[in-house]
């Protein structure tokens, strides 16, 4: 099909589209700290090999972020991954955690706003970890610690069927 517009034809052809269907909300809403060799990723299936170290970490609401800007360089190009939150509180349990998490190597899968689980860093890129722990000078502040996965990986994080989910 074409038409004409001020002297330039313009012709419809096959294209593809980007549609954003439904809501498009922000932020993330669980995420799960897996050690990098306790996974096998085949297509968008998530296989654990042992459970026994997954964390379930949570943050308080509004807090958890994620991000992956890309970076060309002359080795290539790699995504700055970045999954983000805050812990609250302080204890014994958190510490305990933490010591752990700290100085291994993760694959981090998350739940983003709209509901779709996702999978960043890979055994073979997989993602570090860092903890600040922080108190506001007054009551109504907030006190705990601020969380972050971080790492550059050769590829987005992939949208995963979510393997915690009951059948």
């Amino acid at each position: 099909m074409s038409r004409k517009k001020d002297n330039l034809t313009i012709k419809k052809t096959s294209m593809k589209t980007v549609i954003k269907a439904g809501d498009n909300l922000g932020g993330l809403l669980k995420i799960w700290a897996v050690p990098a060799s306790d996974l096998v990723v085949s297509g968008n299936e998530v296989t654990f090999t042992n459970t026994t170290n997954i964390y379930e970490i949570y943050c308080s609401p509004d807090t958890m972020e994620f991000s992956e800007p890309k970076e060309v360089t002359e080795a290539g190009t790699h995504y700055n991954t970045v999954i983000s939150g805050f812990i609250p509180q302080d204890n014994a349990a958190m510490q305990e955690a933490l010591a752990y998490i700290e100085p291994r190597k993760w694959v981090v899968l998350f739940i983003d706003g709209n509901g779709k689980t996702k999978l960043a860093g890979t055994p073979v890129n997989p993602l570090r970890f860092t903890a600040d722990l922080t108190s506001a000078t007054d009551t109504t502040g907030r006190a705990g610690c601020r969380v972050q996965f971080f790492g550059k990986t050769l590829a987005r994080a992939i949208f995963v069927n979510n393997p915690f989910a009951v059948a």
